[in-house]
């Protein structure tokens, strides 16, 4: 492109901004971004003038509670090289316009695409290489990627190599593992930040860090810190794991009027105990069979043969009832689309496919870590207000294993030891109006008040990537109160806090990487 043309296209840009704002700083970062990169930036930044605006801000939000009625960027950065994102940094910060930083725009509360002060959106959707390298067992990963895309990757290069992380596929590496990243493997590896051995980010300065560059401390922190605190993540180097050629997968599913709820309780006793290569997920939801119902999917994955489980869950678990007919071999990156409920024999490929409307539904999520196995008569109770909230779906993960045997410190993840298992509380609905959102909304904070006696306590901790601003949270995001940044921040990090506010404090002490649940700097 000559550079009359590129003149002229940054003019235009510049004069579509300023018929619909008056904020200079903006302005002058439009002509930072432009100067930094000497090049057309038609391509690269997307502001509400444009015509692909709105498919490029909508493209990555799976919760359309922030769809409509929520304050909208300045404008939208997709990188598509390093110096992209280094130029929207160094801009950025210049002229003193917010940061969020998004990858899959899987956050239930869009933190990383939604603020209440003027912001800037850096998608990284086109940083989304996936670099295997069989020799070392290793994987770099760009954290644009889907998690499908490093299944695939993967699958595809050697059947007896996987990574541990999550079910959802279509979630972006970037925050999954900046968050801690667990699945269906952490029983017998850990969660994906315990299998991570280097990283890449732009600090705020605009500098390219490495683990050696950054240092330990930095290192330590976004593996499961929260990356977007720190900087932007570029990558992730990846250490994979050796899995059995073949795994075995199995959905038991119970109605609970076939007196289920004695196995429930059975469950949470074993599950944490079972042995490492054995993982069961319990999934409560409401189906339609003549009336409404709970039915209750007991969904597992062992790393071996039908013929190893069968006598190992028998023995353990008689209780589930478990028959060759329920389980089903295949190659671990098959699992991978078993777990997001696709057929069994669902081609490979569609691990790479986007999510595309109308499949985002309204969300409202939380979590919990559960200590000491709740009563049976409180389990009756869950069945009751699952039936009556209809759409909320709750599933419980059990831990014990690897996590028992990794210290809390070890990362800045700390639900480790002590835990029988995680909860998700996930509603879910299309109902668009006001009136159902607050009603859904509403409920899920019943149901989360309800359980206080059954789960941890002192704090009552919760998980980073299920995000809920109900815990904490900053607002408006650019006054920042170390209280209730201490309050959200025990919940996620529990003693760990403190750590992440330190190296937090040495790296960006002018706390430019901020949003509404980050880590604040010291005064």
């Amino acid at each position: 492109m000559g550079k009359l043309s590129f003149l002229f296209i940054t003019l235009t840009i510049v004069m579509s901004i300023s018929t619909t704002t008056s904020q200079s700083p903006f302005q002058n970062f439009l002509n930072c971004f432009s100067q930094s990169l000497n090049s057309s930036i038609s391509d690269i930044i997307y502001t509400p003038n444009n015509i692909s605006f709105s498919t490029i801000l909508n493209m990555k939000i799976q919760n359309k509670r922030f769809k409509t009625t929520t304050p909208k960027p300045l404008a939208i950065i997709t990188a598509k090289d390093d110096s992209h994102v280094q130029a929207t940094i160094q801009c950025l910060k210049s002229n003193k316009i917010q940061i969020r930083i998004r990858s899959g725009g899987h956050d239930f509360e869009g933190f990383s695409y939604v603020s209440d002060v003027p912001f800037v959106i850096i998608d990284l959707l086109h940083l989304n290489s996936v670099d295997v390298n069989l020799q070392e067992e290793t994987a770099w990963v760009e954290s644009g990627a889907t998690l499908g895309k490093l299944y695939y990757t993967i699958g595809k290069k050697n059947n007896s190599l996987a990574f541990p992380s999550g079910v959802c596929f279509s979630v972006g590496a970037g925050g999954h593992f900046s968050g801690g990243g667990y699945g269906n493997m952490m029983r017998k590896f850990g969660l994906s930040v315990d299998n991570i051995i280097d990283a890449k980010i732009v600090d705020v300065n605009g500098n390219i860090l490495d683990r050696k560059s950054m240092g330990e401390d930095l290192f330590w922190a976004i593996r499961g810190g929260g990356g977007a605190s720190y900087g932007v993540i570029l990558s992730w180097k990846l250490k994979l794991v050796q899995v059995t050629s073949q795994v075995t997968v199995f959905n038991v599913k119970r109605n609970v009027n076939e007196n289920v709820t004695d196995v429930v309780y059975k469950w949470q006793l074993i599950a944490p105990k079972l042995h490492k290569d054995l993982f069961i997920r319990l999934q409560f939801n409401v189906v339609h069979i003549g009336q409404k119902i709970v039915q209750v999917s007991f969904i597992g994955q062992f790393l071996g043969t039908i013929e190893r489980l069968l006598p190992l869950v028998n023995e353990s678990f008689p209780e589930l009832g478990l028959k060759k007919s329920d389980c089903f071999s295949m190659p671990w990156v098959n699992s991978t689309l078993f777990w997001y409920d696709k057929p069994i024999g669902t081609p490979l490929e569609v691990l790479l496919d986007e999510p595309k409307d109308p499949q985002p539904t309204y969300i409202k999520g939380q979590s919990d870590y559960v200590k000491k196995p709740i009563p049976k008569e409180i389990i009756e109770c869950i069945w009751e207000l699952i039936i009556k909230g209809e759409s909320l779906l709750m599933q419980w993960n059990p831990y014990g294993g690897r996590m028992e045997e990794i210290l809390p410190s070890e990362t800045p993840f700390p639900h480790r030891a002590g835990n029988l298992f995680l909860i998700l509380y996930y509603n879910n609905w299309i109902n668009e109006s006001s009136q159902a959102i607050e009603r859904h909304v509403n409920f899920s904070r019943s149901v989360y008040e309800f359980m206080t006696p059954y789960v941890s306590n002192s704090p009552r901790e919760a998980f980073l990537n299920y995000r809920d601003g109900d815990i904490g949270a900053n607002h408006p995001s650019n006054v920042t109160k170390m209280d209730i940044a201490r309050t959200y921040g025990s919940k996620f990090f529990k003693g760990n806090f403190e750590r992440l506010v330190s190296v937090k404090t040495k790296v960006d002490p002018e706390n430019f990487f901020r949003f509404e649940q980050s880590i604040p700097t010291r005064s």
